[in-house]
């Protein structure tokens, strides 16, 4: 990597990044492109440069203490950012990204590859692998920052892979140039690796929330709870009015693939007592996390039907009007279908095997 980037020392180089972003040697990335090329600021997305902002709270520009860099926040309550980019010959963009549409690092690239800078992406693993498309394909009248149209919730690209695509999809014409992964195949997954998963942000705390949060985080358009302020967020559900136990047997019948529930009741930091359900992934291979969050919302629907409140939000992440879930079996063929147009249509972006 350190010889790809060398022609860049002595110009004016700005770097997205965040706390995610090591070397294989285990360094901070941005400490080493500092000493390697000479930085002259840092980007932060959401979560800010630590990773410990909350979601949805604005990031401020800050000084970095590891670098004495200036941080430029981009991310100020999803509206406009106020940093500029008319100081910068080239932008890196270096963040271990999960594979999900609405986590909204990817929104951020698309964000710089929109400034007119040349854009590098130092490519990093899809931690949910490059096989598995999942999710209905988000339309134009349903974008936001947590949702760039065309995606699918699971969209099986690494990051660099996605930069390439979203600079045809988007007609942004950007200057782009991607730093490839030394080894990695579209079978991998970051499910018992070798390297440790570092939090990617303050609810991605580890593998097992990882694989569950593109479909728990469905929750987060309803009135139930997805575990964050505990543990285990995403792989616990719940709310006051539930019962685990009658839950449990419920959707033990469903004979859902690649993971079991139990029942579980627990208390959120700061929060009230929930009664639900903590996730067991039981073969990482044929869980499906988004089926598995459509069938067992779509339950608690008709078991609870006065308790279960539904907002706008839902149709933001999902893609889909909540109205559907009437009819899990149609949500489930259509995200099927979908997923697999989309599959087959991103495979010309593909630089792995």
């Amino acid at each position: 990597m350190t010889s790809v980037l060398s022609p860049l020392r002595g110009k004016r180089v700005g770097l997205v990044t965040n706390q995610s972003s090591f070397t294989s040697d285990w360094r901070s990335s941005r400490l080493h492109l500092h000493e390697t090329i000479g930085l002259s600021c840092l980007y932060a997305p959401e979560h800010g440069l630590g990773g410990y902002v909350n979601r949805g709270e604005g990031v401020a520009d800050t000084i970095d203490s590891l670098t004495g860099l200036p941080v430029r926040s981009l991310y100020q309550g999803e509206k406009g950012q106020r940093a500029t980019f008319d100081d910068l010959d080239c932008l890196i963009f270096d963040i271990q990204d999960v594979g999900v549409r609405f986590y909204t690092y990817i929104s951020t690239l698309r964000q710089i590859m929109e400034t007119g800078v040349p854009v590098i992406v130092i490519d990093r693993p899809n931690p949910l692998g490059g096989r598995v498309v999942e999710g209905v394909v988000l339309q134009a009248t349903d974008e936001s920052f947590i949702g760039p149209r065309g995606l699918p919730i699971r969209y099986a690209l690494t990051i660099g892979e996605l930069a390439h695509w979203m600079n045809e999809e988007y007609e942004m014409e950007c200057d782009l140039a991607t730093i490839d992964l030394p080894a990695w195949q579209r079978d991998d997954l970051w499910w018992n690796k070798t390297d440790p998963w570092i939090m990617t942000s303050p609810a991605i705390a580890h593998q097992e929330g990882l694989f569950f949060y593109p479909g728990m985080c469905l929750l987060e358009g309803t009135n139930l709870h997805e575990g964050r302020g505990t543990g285990a967020p995403f792989e616990l559900l719940g709310a006051p009015f539930i019962d685990s136990n009658r839950l449990a047997d419920e959707v033990r019948r469903l004979d859902l693939d690649g993971v079991v529930f139990t029942p579980v009741s627990y208390t959120p930091y700061g929060g009230d007592l929930m009664h639900g359900l903590y996730g067991h992934i039981t073969d990482v291979r044929t869980f499906m996390p988004i089926e598995t969050a459509v069938r067992i919302l779509s339950l608690i629907l008709r078991m609870y039907p006065k308790q279960v409140v539904v907002n706008r939000h839902f149709r933001a992440l999902a893609g889909f009007d909540p109205a559907e879930l009437e009819d899990p079996e149609k949500v489930v063929e259509r995200m099927k279908a979908e997923s697999a147009d989309f599959a087959t249509a991103a495979k010309r972006f593909h630089r792995y095997d």
